[in-house]
């Protein structure tokens, strides 16, 4: 119920996010969506998953030397199942990022952040929850097709109570 609880409020935030920039100033305002292969560990449980993710963001500073933004996104990181546990987890996050441009159509970034992270474990019938605010970063590059559509990929780490790790392709829009 907590995570069907945080995704619904995740999305409100986007969607509220989406609202506020797409009025203030449409010109530096995208939106993006990837597949990314993600890899949990907690103790002796280590699991990847497939899962999806989305964001959205207004860049507010775009030279020929450096971009920056801010970014509002939902990461699900994985939901694992086994003999003797059962793990979900997903992540609402907003962070900044940096990038550089090298070339007319490559750019490299950074991004760091904060994430509001949920991760419900049941393992033997005992169940724990790893819920609350914690910093997550990575790094990445991409490829700009017609200045309006990139390709993307990344590599993210979320610091939280399980160890989180995603490596993801996808592509970015800008308007």
């Amino acid at each position: 119920m907590k995570t069907l609880f945080q995704m619904i409020r995740g999305i409100g935030l986007i969607a509220c996010a989406a609202l506020f920039v797409a009025n203030a100033n449409a010109d530096g305002f995208y939106i993006g969506a990837g597949a990314y292969k993600t890899d949990m560990s907690i103790d002796e449980f280590d699991d990847d998953d497939y899962v999806p993710a989305g964001f959205l963001g207004y860049q507010f500073l775009d030279t020929n030397l450096l971009m920056l933004s801010a970014e509002l996104g939902y990461y699900d990181l994985g939901d694992y199942s086994g003999s003797n546990y059962d793990v979900d987890a997903s992540a609402v996050t907003l962070a900044g990022v940096a990038y550089l441009p090298i070339g007319p159509f490559f750019e490299i970034y950074a991004k760091a952040g904060v994430a509001s992270v949920s991760v419900d474990v049941d393992t033997f019938g005992s169940k724990d929850d790893y819920d609350g605010e914690e910093a997550f970063g990575g790094a990445g590059f991409a490829f700009d097709i017609l200045d309006t559509i990139d390709i993307y990929v990344e590599y993210l780490v979320f610091d939280t109570e399980v160890d989180s790790e995603m490596v993801g392709v996808g592509i970015r829009l800008d308007f």
